[in-house]
């Protein structure tokens, strides 16, 4: 788990296709022969809320279905549905919609984690759980220095004062705001630093390119423990099983196919553990982790 701190596929997009099959269902409403079916709105029913009654919203939902129908079929008369800007977006739509389907695809085959499992994860991760900590924290942020020997000076300095004020002289850009952070979305090794570092004593870790100096100015213990911690470690478990499920998919398809890139285009080699299309593809399936480890 990483946090930003430190570290729905738009369906009407897929409607506007003429490629796409058709839907199934008892159509509940027409818009100029254009069928709305009961499929279709339990598709809607991923947006809702968990605990919504699902006929009542349906019944909510449906005005909404029509007009975006509406105004769909109103773009299609003026064309944009030819456009190059449709093109490629309703390509990308696409894709994203069958890699999400295929990732809940993969979730039927992945067994839910053991209890073994779980404890074993909630051991190794303190910090998420029993130890969890909330720290309130007074932070600079600053471009990574040019040399090793740049920032070992600047770690020198004792307080965030005195080190603002050496990027000051240095005309390093830098900024400094208060921030909220919580140890269950650090590294593990980043939480623990932290947890034993002094309060008021900076601490200088890399964030995205970038490097932060972080004074703690208060410490709120959050433990995790009992149900809540087993169904979230769980859930985190079985998320991963999902990912490296995806991953050896991925691992596969790039085996098997054929790709090329003109020059200069190339990108750096990367693992399917990597692939971004995987963490947001599994960020939205594997809920079913929630009900605990299997027996």
């Amino acid at each position: 788990m990483k946090h930003l701190l430190w570290g729905a596929v738009p369906l009407a997009m897929l409607a506007l296709s003429g490629c796409q099959s058709k839907p199934e269902g008892q159509a509940v409403a027409t818009v100029d022969g254009q069928a709305i079916t009961t499929q279709g709105l339990d598709a809607e029913l991923t947006d809702a809320p968990s605990d919504v009654d699902h006929v009542a919203y349906r019944k909510t939902i449906l005005p909404q279905i029509v007009d975006r129908t509406l105004l769909a079929q109103a773009a299609k008369k003026m064309g944009i549905d030819k456009s190059p800007e449709f093109g490629v977006q309703r390509d990308r739509e696409e894709q994203r919609l069958l890699v999400e389907l295929l990732a809940k695809k993969l979730a039927n085959s992945v067994p839910l984690p053991t209890v073994e499992a779980v404890d074993r994860y909630i051991a190794a991760h303190p910090y998420e759980f029993a130890q969890r900590q909330k720290f309130y924290v007074d932070q600079i942020r600053f471009a990574k220095p040019a040399s090793t020997e740049a920032l070992l000076q600047l770690g020198q300095n004792k307080t965030l004062d005195a080190l603002a004020a050496a990027l000051t002289n240095n005309a390093t850009p830098f900024t400094r705001d208060h921030v909220l952070i919580d140890s269950a979305f650090l590294d593990p090794a980043v939480a623990g630093q932290i947890a034993k570092q002094p309060s008021g004593d900076p601490i200088l870790l890399p964030y995205n390119g970038l490097y932060t100096a972080n004074a703690i100015i208060q410490r709120f213990p959050t433990p995790m423990t009992g149900n809540a911690a087993r169904n979230l470690a769980g859930e985190i478990l079985r998320r991963k099983a999902i990912a490296d499920a995806m991953g050896q998919t991925l691992k596969k398809a790039r085996q098997d196919a054929t790709i090329t890139y003109q020059a200069g285009y190339k990108p750096d080699s990367k693992t399917p553990a990597d692939s971004k299309a995987i963490q947001d593809a599994t960020s939205r399936t594997g809920g079913a982790a929630t009900s605990g480890a299997a027996r």
